[in-house]
């Protein structure tokens, strides 16, 4: 139950609760013993009635002179009245009088010595109509206060709804939002949770900052470092232990490389060079530059399947998921790639999806895949996939491209990952 329902049912039942206990209140000390009272004031007056026609010269003149002075009407009843449970019986004055359970039945009361067996009396005031009044003015009174308990719950879930909304923009990556501040409880939360934001802000722009910043220092000493192997080479060194330098140079080298893309995509500071591409041609160069061994490869590409994207940076994709298909998945392995056109017109997109029969991920980690510095194997040798930035700079690159990337298992077995991609220039997804 959300907490909307929760405070609407709170002030409903608590404002029912008050509307049914007056209601009580009202109708069994007030108004229901002075209707009981009014009921038997009438059979009394019917009574009175059948004794001044009994003893009238002339029945039927009397009761036509009552019935217009008092306002009534009185109609003689020439056989006993069938039983019915509409009418309940009274004894008074040893005559039984037939009482209707409605206000608007008649009262029959019985004759004597004449020829008819009695009379019904009928009033022409509706006595029960104040309390049907009274029944529909609580019942509006409580639609009144339905509708200022769910308006009172707006109000009150208000700042709630502003608090959440934050939430999920700071959760998406919109660091900068802020919640209104004061001095009641819903203040001081917005006044926490600003603070909150304003911390992780600056934590995650000091650690975009030093990654930059690291990454950007590393080329230096590396670039030395390349120089004096070489120098090394030249003048005789060990060629096995250079070229295992060397070797040790380029991954590093590489790590430095995916560090600053990562930082720089993050920042927002990478100049995407767009130009149209076909897909294909894509996807081959990303093939040669992976080696999957004798891996069963199917390719399945729509034809004439073509977008505008930074090749370097496309093929830097697909090269990192040909790479992770590799290192986790057995050599004899199949691979599938396919692409086709999702849709047609401004907002058409180009769909590509790389599915393996390897082992899988356990489906705790598929969430966080794509996450920064995250690995579902949490070994960090360079064998099985390093620091786990591949990952990252897929999810990044095709964000900045304003396309997405997600993946899943499949239910025969082996992971499945999904890229869209736009077919022409997009904005970037927020994250």
């Amino acid at each position: 139950m959300t907490h909307r329902l929760r405070v609407l049912a709170a002030l409903g039942g608590l404002l029912s609760l008050t509307v049914a206990a007056t209601w009580i209140l009202t109708g069994r000390m007030a108004l229901f013993p002075l209707l009981d009272e009014l009921r038997h004031e009438r059979v009394e007056a019917a009574l009175y009635l059948a004794e001044q026609v009994e003893t009238a010269p002339d029945p039927a003149a009397r009761a036509w002179e009552l019935s217009q002075q008092l306002g009534l009407r009185v109609d003689p009843v020439p056989d006993t009245p069938a039983q019915d449970s509409r009418y309940r019986a009274v004894r008074r004055d040893d005559r039984r009088v037939l009482v209707g359970r409605r206000p608007a039945m008649p009262i029959y009361v019985p004759l004597q010595g004449l020829p008819v067996w009695g009379m019904a009396v009928r009033w022409p005031v509706d006595i029960e109509r104040p309390r049907r009044r009274v029944g529909w003015g609580f019942g509006l009174i409580a639609l009144v206060v339905l509708a200022g308990a769910v308006a009172a719950s707006g109000w009150v879930l208000r700042p709630l709804r502003v608090t959440s909304r934050a939430m999920d923009q700071v959760a998406g990556g919109d660091l900068d939002v802020r919640v209104p501040e004061g001095r009641d409880e819903a203040g001081r939360i917005g006044a926490t949770f600003n603070r909150m934001a304003a911390r992780v802000a600056s934590l995650v722009r000091g650690q975009r900052r030093l990654m930059a910043g690291v990454s950007h220092e590393l080329r230096t000493p590396l670039a030395r470092m390349r120089l004096l192997t070489e120098l090394l080479r030249d003048e005789g060194g060990s060629q096995k232990r250079l070229d295992a330098l060397e070797e040790q140079i380029a991954a590093m080298d590489g790590l430095v490389g995916e560090l600053l893309e990562s930082a720089r995509l993050e920042e927002g500071v990478v100049q995407l060079r767009r130009e149209q591409l076909a897909l294909a041609e894509i996807v081959e160069e990303a093939l040669a530059a992976v080696d999957l061994g004798e891996r069963p490869l199917t390719l399945d590409l729509a034809p004439d399947l073509q977008l505008q994207a930074d090749r370097t940076r496309l093929v830097r994709v697909l090269t990192n998921l040909l790479s992770n298909v590799a290192r986790y998945t057995p050599p004899s392995s199949a691979l599938q790639i396919r692409a086709e056109r999702s849709s047609q017109g401004s907002n058409a997109s180009v769909l590509l999806e790389l599915a393996d029969n390897g082992p899988g991920v356990p489906e705790a980690d598929l969430p966080q895949l794509f996450d920064p510095f995250y690995r579902a194997e949490q070994s960090r040798s360079r064998s099985t996939g390093g620091l786990g930035l591949g990952l990252m700079l897929v999810r990044q690159i095709v964000e900045a491209h304003g396309g997405q990337v997600s993946a899943r298992n499949r239910p025969e077995g082996g992971l499945e990952v999904h890229l869209e991609l736009p077919v022409s220039h997009a904005p970037p997804k927020s994250h």
